[in-house]
């Protein structure tokens, strides 16, 4: 059966303007619900990254003193400082090492602190004891 004129013009394919706002209102809210979520993550990333590169140098630290000579380590500890890497990586890092006795040897604790949030006031650290030296050495 052949459509008349007016039949035709109510049947239109295709979407109207209030179901196009309709669908633009709704995807926005969706990308402004979901945008925090994107900003948060690459915050952790780079959160993450940075705790990594401090992890390692505290690492590197840790193992670099306790294969210094016995008589080379109070030196060293008093002439702490990150490495350059750490410091480009890590804006503001500061290196803190505090040196105590104990049954294994010393304890030393390494302390690693830079400028982000929180990491002033908890720095990252990481304990290691150095052997003693050898009995009837000074």
């Amino acid at each position: 059966m052949p459509r008349t004129s007016r039949a035709a013009a109510a049947f239109r394919p295709g979407l109207s303007t209030v179901e196009t706002l309709a669908a633009l209102a709704l995807l926005a809210v969706v990308m402004a619900s979901t945008m925090p979520v994107f900003v948060r993550h690459g915050r952790l990333l780079a959160d993450s990254r940075q705790e990594r590169v401090a992890i390692e140098e505290l690492a590197n630290q840790a193992a670099w003193l306790v294969a210094l000579p016995v008589d080379r380590r109070a030196a060293a500890l008093a002439t702490l400082a990150p490495s350059a890497v750490a410091a480009r990586r890590l804006p503001g890092a500061e290196l803190t090492a505090t040196r105590g006795p104990s049954p294994l040897g010393d304890r030393v604790v390494l302390n690693l602190a830079w400028h982000a949030t929180g990491r002033r006031e908890h720095p990252l650290s990481l304990a290691v004891w150095l052997p003693a030296p050898p009995e009837g050495t000074p």
